[in-house]
């Protein structure tokens, strides 16, 4: 089981919210980040590093998945 912490935030504010969580497959955690994140933005991290960017770009819930920022931490 791998440890992944997702950052999210509202494009409108740079106030980032930290959620930890625990998944077995980065797709269960991929599943978990749509659901639990508060802004319209979001990075992923499995184990410390940086494993994708998030953008929500529907209100229906649609989340465009892609490679990491690059003024994430490493």
């Amino acid at each position: 089981m791998s440890h992944y912490v997702l950052h999210s935030w509202d494009k409108r504010s740079a106030l980032r919210e930290e959620i930890a969580f625990d998944s077995v497959s980065i797709a269960g955690a991929l599943d978990k980040a749509k659901m639990v994140a508060r802004g319209n933005k979001a990075d992923l991290y499995e184990d410390g590093s940086p494993i994708c960017s998030m953008e929500l770009v529907a209100e229906t819930g649609v989340w465009l998945i892609g490679k990491p920022n690059e003024n994430v931490k490493d």
